[in-house]
This record gives C-alpha cells, sequence and structure tokens, in this order.
C-alpha cells in the first residue's frame, strides 16, 4: 500500500488548498485559473478528480462554470482541517504564540479547528494559565485572511463547562491539559 505517495497532482492540491481557504464561496475556473497563475483549461483538466471525490461541487451555468468546496462531505471536511492547521503551522503563528506566550497552554478550537469555517469565520485560540497580553496578530491575520480572536484564562477553573468541553475538542498547538 502507497500511503506515502500523493494521489493529487500539484495543481489539484493547490486547487483543493485555495477552495478550504475560500470555502463558502463560489469561484469561476477563471478567477481559480488567475489566483493560482494557471490556464483555465488547466484548472478544467484537474477539477474532475476532485469533483468525483465530492470534494468540490460544480455549478455549470451557460457561459461559466463555478467551482466551490463540498461542504456536506465528510472526507473534505476533514482534509480542510489539515489544510487549516497546515496553514496555522506554515504561517508562523505558531512559533508566534508559543515565543510571546511561553509557560502557557495554547488551543486552536471551533469552527476552524473543526474545518467547519467559512470565510467569515474567525480563528479562537484558548490560552491557559497566561496572563491577558497585548499580541500583535495582524500580521498572521492578514496571512490567514482571517480574524484571530486569544482568549486568556487564569486557569481551567475559570472556564464555563460548555465553554471548557468546546476547547478541550479542540487541537493543542502548545503545552498540554492534565485531567
Amino acid at each position: 500500500m502507497d500511503v506515502y505517495k500523493l494521489k493529487w497532482t500539484i495543481l489539484q492540491t493547490e486547487i483543493f488548498s485555495l477552495l478550504c481557504q475560500k470555502a463558502g464561496e463560489k469561484l469561476s475556473q477563471r478567477e481559480i485559473a488567475k489566483i493560482l497563475k494557471v490556464s483555465p483549461t488547466a484548472v478544467a483538466n484537474s477539477i474532475g478528480e476532485l469533483k468525483n471525490n465530492n470534494f468540490i461541487r460544480i455549478e455549470k451555468t451557460k457561459t461559466i462554470n463555478f467551482i466551490s468546496f463540498n461542504r456536506d462531505e465528510q472526507k473534505a471536511i476533514e482534509l480542510k482541517r489539515i489544510e487549516n492547521l497546515k496553514s496555522i503551522y506554515i504561517s508562523g503563528l505558531t512559533d508566534y504564540l508559543h515565543n510571546e506566550l511561553a509557560g502557557g497552554t495554547i488551543i486552536l478550537f471551533g469552527s476552524y479547528s473543526k474545518g467547519e469555517d467559512t470565510t467569515t469565520s474567525d480563528i479562537d485560540i484558548a490560552v491557559i494559565e497566561r496572563k491577558n497580553k497585548m499580541l500583535g496578530l495582524e500580521k498572521y491575520e492578514k496571512l490567514l485572511n482571517r480574524k484571530i480572536n486569544a482568549n486568556f484564562y487564569n486557569s481551567w477553573k475559570d472556564i464555563h463547562k460548555h465553554l471548557k468541553n468546546n476547547i478541550l475538542n479542540g487541537i493543542i498547538l502548545y503545552g498540554g491539559v492534565e485531567l
């Protein structure tokens, strides 16, 4: 079994990644081609596999094909979750938070951590056992194209049980949780 072999072409991966970033929006083939700096024909030739796996939706009109991320497909959501986490690490946000908030537990939670976000969603980050601190997140908001909300909590005891449950279902970026 070739689990390490990429099943998509580089362009298919780039298209999927772009549609993950633009979840909730419909893009034309031409728009995708312009953003990725490839020809519309290359996009047209690459979307078939993504469509066959139900990762994307294609809406055809008389003149334009609109392509969007398929938020109803569980496997697509799972892969989007991976794309989101990859974006957080590649942007340098995790390193910045770790350096600025050393000693605290940093958890990514909410719709972004689950892969259920859209272009209007924000990125929720819980910082446990650290005092409130002003963070310069503008650079990362621009890179990730999302508003970032950093929520500070002195201890787990200060967090309402429903919010605590939501945070614990998130992704730990740094630190750990003791039960």
